[in-house]
């Protein structure tokens, strides 16, 4: 018998563990102006705060708390796959339903990706600013890509 395709073996295993992976949703945790606040995520609301944006909408990525769990969720969004937050953000973009919208989450990687998968699909032109506090690199790399899609985009260096 013939081994199927490895790639698509291995992705179907990837999607499957990370299924598996994904940390339970806090508290309302997709809706936006309700959601739980954990204290990283706080600490990076008011680095934006204290940078002088104002955001009237967050929309919090939630990380597990391992390392490898976080780098599957990683590759689902890199490989066009979704989540809550990816969605959300899309939403929010699609709908230009606010100025601005803060994007936390206490891994910054994780975050990136989010931002990244959301506007990935969106497909049209948005008005509203993501904002994002995080570690420098991670701070320019959305500034570029951002910059190359035609979102607005405003970074903070974060600690």
């Amino acid at each position: 018998m013939k081994m199927k395709n490895p790639v698509f073996l291995l992705s179907i295993a990837v999607m499957a563990l990370a299924a598996c992976m994904t940390p339970p949703p806090r508290s309302g945790d997709h809706l936006v102006g309700k959601q739980q606040i954990i204290p990283e995520e706080s600490e990076r609301l008011q680095a934006l705060r204290n940078a002088g944006k104002t955001f009237p909408l967050i929309v919090t990525v939630p990380a597990a708390n391992d390392f490898l769990s976080n780098k599957v969720a990683i590759s689902v969004l890199k490989m066009n796959g979704g989540s809550a937050s990816a969605d959300l953000l899309l939403d929010i973009l699609r709908k230009d339903s606010a100025p601005a919208v803060a994007v936390v989450g206490k891994d910054d990687a994780l975050t990136v990706a989010t931002i990244k998968a959301a506007v990935r699909q969106l497909n049209k032109p948005t008005t509203t600013t993501i904002l994002f506090a995080g570690k420098p690199t991670y701070v320019e790399q959305l500034q570029e890509s951002m910059g190359e899609a035609g979102v607005p985009f405003e970074g903070v260096t974060f600690p």
